[in-house]
């Protein structure tokens, strides 16, 4: 890929037999408003039809990364950041969606300010069935969300959207942890730059039992 041909944003998905969810959540990338984008999906070795359901949607702007086996949700997700050829990176997991207007949004906002490292939105959680079971509220500015990280981390996965430069520099996220990779990566970004969360519903966690 040419350097004039790279795109903007890398949204990153890790994906393990997510056949029931995977589509829409990658229709709701296909969906945006900012089009200069590629999905970088590590598919974790699923043995469901998951990969079959991307691959019938034909959009080239969608990469597959197939994993061997299965080396695990931190390990996948270093996989990804490091074959991503964006200079911001999105995340969002195979099972939620974004707004039409999330890519755009957070693009312009790390566009304007050179200080910024990360930014994420509130964020709404559905069931199964896409209906609404609430809406989540956290503090939007810089020094409320450092606090914040010390005892209930204000960023949602699948919200966030960070330089992947500086996601590099610290070593991308640390497997020693199964859980809670994410909360670490802040923890290191919160090192090299601000925060903000933009006051907007921009993406849907799916909770499932």
């Amino acid at each position: 890929m040419a350097a004039t041909d790279k795109p903007k944003i890398s949204v990153l998905m890790t994906c393990y037999n997510a056949a029931l969810t995977i589509e829409a959540s990658v229709r709701s990338i296909i969906a945006q408003t900012f089009t200069n984008w590629e999905l970088v999906l590590v598919d974790n070795c699923s043995t469901d039809n998951s990969m079959a359901i991307v691959k019938q949607i034909g959009d080239t702007r969608i990469r597959i990364i197939s994993l061997d086996h299965n080396h695990g949700r931190t390990p996948a997700l270093n996989f990804g950041l490091n074959n991503a050829y964006g200079e911001y990176l999105a995340i969002l997991d195979a099972d939620d969606l974004s707004t039409p207007d999330r890519l755009q949004l957070q693009v312009d906002c790390l566009d304007k300010n050179s200080k910024l490292v990360l930014v994420a939105s509130w964020y709404r959680n559905i069931n199964s069935a896409d209906e609404l079971i609430n809406e989540v509220k956290t503090p939007t500015q810089h020094l409320d969300l450092v606090r914040a990280l010390a005892s209930n981390c204000p960023f949602m996965n699948s919200a966030v959207m960070f330089r992947t430069d500086s996601a590099r520099k610290l070593g991308g996220y640390n497997e020693k942890y199964q859980y809670s990779q994410d909360l670490d990566l802040w923890l290191g970004l919160a090192t090299l730059g601000e925060f903000v969360i933009l006051p907007r519903y921009l993406t849907s966690i799916r909770l499932t039992a």
